[in-house]
């Protein structure tokens, strides 16, 4: 099983979007896709949202135990399963640091069932972000290109160094930074894209995904944008998400 976390500490950037097309994406390629919810706000279990009545699973929060309890994901399909966010996470970023390494330990007891995790990190530098950090193999960052957003990719490769050089996680590899919620029309944002790319070179991925009303309404609907694409700018979106979703999910080791 190949873990990815979907990582920017800033909010509103697109991780939860990116994260549910990701396991869309790797769904159609017959993959085994399980799902974890580290972000209280909760956007990735509200996509996958429990039924009414539902027996609880396996939460967030318990990854994070030192022992398990033997818990385990909500099935969605044969293929899809979660681990949602629950009120326990609030308490994680007060914990200790030898709390880091444990959902990682915890997540590889599910590595037969699954060929695919995927963790959406929260809007924040903490112990959750750094857990899901140190359990992945891989990281991918979605920015906004704006003066507040880009502001902050430098302390989340600061925090990647870190997991790799202090002894969480040297395996860790980057991925790369893919541009979200673009402008083109915008000259102040296409000169901080080429800014971007001037300082980071080729870890800014060559795929962009601009602002479309089609993905908001995709996500309201729970489904991924290419599916139903009806008119230019809907077709537009559809080709957008499934070439970056191909591009992240083709950079993961074979």
């Amino acid at each position: 099983m190949k873990i990815l976390s979907v990582a920017n500490q800033k909010g509103g950037v697109g991780k939860s979007t990116l994260t549910v097309h990701l396991a869309y994406a790797a769904l159609e390629s017959n993959l085994r896709v399980l799902l974890v919810d580290m972000d209280k706000q909760g956007s990735l279990t509200l996509t996958f949202a429990p039924a009414e009545g539902e027996v609880p699973t396996l939460a967030a929060s318990k990854l994070f135990d030192a022992e398990p309890n033997g818990a385990t994901p909500r099935v969605i399909t044969d293929k899809l399963s979660v681990i949602r966010a629950d009120n326990g996470l609030l308490s994680i970023d007060k914990a200790e640091n030898q709390v880091i390494r444990r959902p990682g330990q915890a997540l590889r007891r599910f590595a037969e069932s699954f060929d695919l995790c995927l963790i959406d990190t929260p809007p924040l530098l903490g112990i959750r972000l750094m857990a899901s950090l140190a359990a992945s193999e891989y990281v991918v960052t979605p920015v906004s290109v704006g003066l507040y957003e880009l502001a902050g990719v430098a302390d989340l490769m600061q925090t990647i160094h870190v997991i790799r050089t202090q002894g969480f996680n040297p395996r860790l590899q980057h991925v790369g930074i893919l541009p979200m919620k673009t402008n083109n029309r915008s000259m102040e944002e296409r000169e901080a894209l080429a800014a971007l790319r001037a300082r980071y070179g080729a870890a800014i991925l060559p795929e962009t995904l601009p602002e479309r009303a089609p993905v908001r309404k995709a996500i309201a609907m729970r489904r991924p944008v290419w599916v139903g694409a009806r008119g230019e700018g809907h077709r537009k979106a559809a080709q957008e998400w499934r070439a970056a979703c191909a591009s992240v999910l083709g950079r993961l080791a074979k």
